[in-house]
């Protein structure tokens, strides 16, 4: 028996006697050995019972600790994450460097597309670069930029990533076996974004898989902006918006960003068909200040690479025209023709008249319009007049208007003017649309002026003062953002003026011939933006053939004179006026 054992059944030997070696001890009854071994059993079987049970319980509080500590680390990763990327990109960022960014630059572009002969590089394209020092010109892509910058939108170019993982090459295969550009299908995403408010306000900041504007072509009307736009998307390295004119930034810009970027080739398609940049024109936005403000302010705040970080912009192009030529298309494509049509229509059943007869009975002539415009713009913009009274008003008290105003004043220069805003005033009666012609309509109560698009109808010559709406693009953007095209120059040299204009942009050199060759875009009426009519076949009219008295030509002239020596001024070079 064991010494623990003979201490159980003896509880009267004392310490000492406990401490002396033990003897074994010789049980002879058989009852009584059979009753000392079932106690000794029972007494280990607790002790074992009681071991296991502190082991388990040490267990279960090692994995309860584990799974705290566990669930605590998930928390922090997930407290991390989220304050260092917006929710609503999140999704993105996780995927930053799951597109082959290098593959598809290597396999749809080339070395010389970000960098044209005058080192000018595509408007948002600048985190793309060649290596010169490279035997080859390599193509690199500054990812290191990005992965320092979690704020960074995914994006390539002008393009922001799509969210989802897509076939590249697939799509690359297959827009190489499209023939035209007309061809490519654009996703149809623009009347889905049209009506959005502000019920998934999260929906509309998400501009994930579209594509920002290189360019953008703000007027003047009436002076060739359709035949400059289209030459430009014939540029193998642009691709068209899906309508020439989109005047968001004007009568659209209550809608979200994701609206106007929708109109633009979607990133799949831009991207795969290894093009630059894309575009629009849109003549409503070179007489408006504000335009040329928040157009250059939402491109930069709404549709950035992300927050804080700089970014890229549209370079602006302007097309202008001999001012008396400009005066005479628009009143024929705004009020004449569009007054002679719906004349006709309105008396389809009933005996037909001429147009000679409608414009001696119904229709203002040119002369008539030119000489009450004339009337009011010399009075609205001689010194201190309404033009610069009513820039003052509308736009002094903003930040932005009132530095530009300043920095003009610290220049020596004449101050800004607003002409469409200020020179012409509401509407005076039912009858009278606008002061000008009160007295027109005095005298010919039975001619038509009511017409549709009032605000070009009303500024034939307003329109065609070029410098004054410039002044303020000039005094808001860069000077090397802005160009300038003279519309006799594109009709004489198509092909030099369209280099020019490509070189410009940072575009890669193309032969602009075959492009420029079809001929011009919506001319001799409202055919369309996209109707081309055969050189030989333009009714190209002379200044001298428009039909106004020799006396209000020159007095036309002897008003717009200086307005357009302060334009030359302001551009830098002439136009052959």
């Amino acid at each position: 028996m064991l010494p623990q054992q003979q201490q159980n059944i003896d509880e009267t030997d004392d310490s000492k006697e406990s401490s002396a070696p033990l003897e074994p001890l010789e049980i002879e009854n058989g009852d009584e050995s059979e009753e000392m071994t079932g106690l000794v059993s029972s007494h280990a079987d607790i002790g074992q019972t009681a071991k296991r049970s502190a082991r388990l319980k040490k267990g279960t509080m090692i994995i309860f600790i584990f799974m705290i500590v566990v669930l605590l680390l998930l928390l922090i990763i997930s407290l991390l994450v989220h304050s260092r990327s917006p929710s609503s990109l999140s999704n993105e960022f996780t995927a930053i460097y799951s597109y082959p960014k290098m593959e598809l630059l290597r396999t749809v572009y080339d070395a010389k597309d970000f960098e044209n002969e005058l080192h000018v590089t595509p408007p948002y394209w600048e985190d793309v670069y060649v290596n010169r020092n490279d035997a080859a010109a390599e193509l690199h892509f500054n990812q290191s930029y990005e992965s320092s910058n979690s704020t960074i939108i995914p994006h390539l170019g002008p393009c922001f990533l799509p969210n989802q993982k897509l076939d590249w090459q697939k799509l690359i295969k297959k827009n190489r076996s499209i023939e035209s550009k007309a061809s490519i299908k654009y996703a149809n995403v623009v009347k889905r974004h049209q009506d959005s408010n502000d019920d998934d306000p999260g929906d509309q900041h998400d501009l994930s898989g579209l594509c920002r504007p290189g360019f953008i072509i703000i007027g003047q009307g009436k002076c060739g902006t359709s035949s400059l736009y289209h030459y430009l998307v014939g540029h193998p390295r642009v691709l068209p918006a899906k309508n020439k004119q989109i005047h968001y930034f004007k009568y659209w810009s209550s809608r979200p960003m994701k609206w106007y970027l929708a109109n633009f080739p979607p990133a799949k398609t831009f991207l795969s068909n290894g093009a630059l940049m894309t575009g629009e024109a849109s003549p409503g936005y070179l007489p408006y200040p504000s335009v040329a403000h928040i157009l250059g302010d939402w491109m930069q705040s709404k549709a950035g690479n992300g927050q804080g970080q700089p970014v890229g912009a549209p370079k602006i192009i302007t097309i202008v025209r001999n001012p008396l030529e400009r005066s005479w298309s628009s009143y024929k494509y705004n009020y004449r023709n569009p007054l002679l049509e719906r004349l006709h229509k309105a008396e389809k059943y009933k005996q037909p008249h001429t147009d000679e007869w409608y414009m001696r009975n119904k229709i203002f002539s040119f002369e008539e319009l030119i000489r009450a415009e004339l009337n009011v713009l010399k009075v609205c913009l001689k010194p201190g007049g309404l033009g610069e009274t009513g820039a003052r008003d509308l736009y002094g008290l903003t930040e932005w208007g009132a530095a530009a105003m300043e920095q003009r004043t610290q220049e020596g220069k004449l101050p800004l003017v607003t002409i469409d805003e200020s020179c012409y005033g509401a509407r005076v009666s039912k009858s009278v649309p606008r002061l000008q012609w009160e007295k027109m309509v005095e005298k010919y109560p039975k001619k038509i002026i009511d017409v549709p698009n009032l605000h070009l109808v009303q500024s034939l010559i307003g329109r065609s003062l070029y410098a004054l709406p410039l002044e303020w693009w000039y005094a808001l953007y860069s000077k090397k953002d802005l160009y300038i095209v003279c519309s006799e120059d594109l009709r004489h040299r198509p092909k030099e003026v369209m280099s020019n204009v490509s070189d410009f942009l940072g575009l890669p050199s193309f032969d602009f011939t075959n492009v420029t060759s079809a001929g011009l875009y919506n001319v001799g009426g409202h055919t369309g933006y996209d109707t081309v009519t055969r050189w030989n076949n333009t009714n190209y009219a002379p200044p001298d053939t428009i039909p106004i008295s020799k006396e209000l030509r020159n007095e036309y002239l002897n008003f717009v004179n200086p307005f357009n020596e302060r334009l030359f001024q302001l551009i830098g070079k002439r136009c052959n006026w």
